[in-house]
């Protein structure tokens, strides 16, 4: 690792060319920022992502939400209908590294811009395609969202209480998995190509992304023939009890895992319920399962007799894994956010003032950094465009080094 790669992140010297909208490759390109790669975002002239105009809320006239993925990026707007456009990207895509995609399926093949016909201009390139669903599937065409992922995948099913309608899960889950498993998946051709000298391509999607963080659920299936379902809140472990969300006297949520005896004895004494730990009905996790029926309410019915924060600290001095069920403005007024410098402050050119989570990684000799705020639509286009010519007619390929 150079000196200069640990100044400016471990991918300082990645060229990527960002054709994403909306999240999940937003967020991707975002997380390859983070570390050094150099993003150019190429948005539509006069419209740009269409996360920009998604909102309210706005600060100024650019959308939170489109900020809260798009740091450490450049944009140029490029007509990709147009043929001299075209023929900028081309000369771009020669010395890049990267170019990460996430239209339907066939979208850049009809612009030219597919990966076959890139890989001929640079044979160096990764070219990431993300999709909500396999290409090579009959559900290769479908318009697909976060919301219509999480249902097609079965992770809404299992999301929520039963009784009550299913639920997406609160945050874009499903875009957000895609969108870090094509950083991986990036970043581990970026190593081959070290050994190898060649790019490759990248598949992601929406639905197997969704699919595999199903995980142990989709294995009881698989296994045993027995459908996953939702569970009620004090009871979201099938193979643990007590495992749950609970309702303390103050209105107050805390959530309770038990995954042992030598917590279950713990627990017992921090709800100064000793009998609990003698009753042979609960003498193992496997007899508490057993027992689940009769164990819940009881312990349910413990919690409402305090407030929440009694019982945490009652718990977690017995070093119970116990904690708070956070509204948003509790977790950011939290003092672990501050200690861990989980908030990153940026300033907009528009918004003023940009405050989002900050970079969940951290590396010791090449840390990732904030270095820009979310560009505004087109603001690179004179320092990255201006300069560019049309490249000569059957011109070969640079290195990108």
């Amino acid at each position: 690792m150079t000196r200069t790669a640990g100044r400016r992140g471990p991918l300082a010297g990645i060229r990527v060319l960002d054709f994403t909208r909306v999240v999940a490759g937003p967020y991707c390109t975002m997380l390859l920022g983070d570390f050094g790669a150099d993003v150019v975002k190429i948005e539509e002239p006069g419209v740009g992502d269409e996360l920009r105009a998604l909102g309210p809320p706005f600060l100024g006239e650019e959308s939170v939400f489109f900020l809260s993925v798009n740091r450490n990026k450049r944009s140029v707007t490029l007509d990709l209908k147009d043929a001299d456009a075209l023929a900028k990207v081309r000369e771009m895509a020669r010395r890049a590294d990267v170019v990460v995609e996430n239209f339907r399926p066939g979208v850049m093949d009809r612009l030219g811009l597919g990966y076959a016909s890139l890989r001929r201009l640079n044979p160096r390139l990764i070219y990431c395609s993300v999709s909500a669903f396999d290409a090579r599937t009959s559900y290769g065409g479908r318009p697909g969202y976060d919301l219509l992922v999480s249902g097609v995948s079965g992770l809404q099913s299992v999301t929520g209480e039963p009784g009550r309608a299913p639920l997406r899960p609160g945050v874009n889950l499903v875009d957000l998995t895609a969108g870090t498993n094509a950083a991986l998946g990036i970043l581990m051709a970026v190593i081959a190509r070290n050994a190898t000298g060649r790019g490759q391509k990248v598949d992601v999607s929406l639905m197997d992304g969704a699919f595999a963080i199903l995980g142990q659920l989709a294995a009881i299936y698989l296994n045993t023939g027995n459908v996953p379902a939702r569970r009620p809140p004090e009871d979201l472990h099938p193979q643990i009890v007590p495992y749950g969300t609970f309702l303390a006297r103050d209105g107050r949520y805390l959530n309770v895992t038990v995954p042992n005896n030598k917590f279950w004895g713990a627990f017992c004494a921090a709800l100064d319920r000793a009998a609990w730990a003698d009753d042979p009905r609960f003498a193992t996790n496997a007899k508490r399962i057993a027992n689940r029926a009769v164990l819940i309410p009881l312990v349910a019915a413990r919690f409402a007799e305090d407030t929440r924060n009694r019982w945490i600290k009652r718990l977690l001095a017995r070093d119970v894994p116990a904690g708070p069920v956070n509204t948003i403005d509790e977790v950011v007024r939290d003092r672990y956010i501050e200690e861990a410098g989980m908030l990153v402050r940026m300033m907009h050119a528009s918004c003023g003032e940009v405050v989002t989570p900050a970079i969940p990684i951290r590396m010791s000799a090449t840390p990732g950094r904030v270095r820009l705020p979310p560009p505004r639509l087109g603001e690179h286009n004179d320092k990255l465009l201006g300069r560019m010519r049309r490249p000569r007619a059957g011109s070969g390929p640079s290195r990108n080094r």
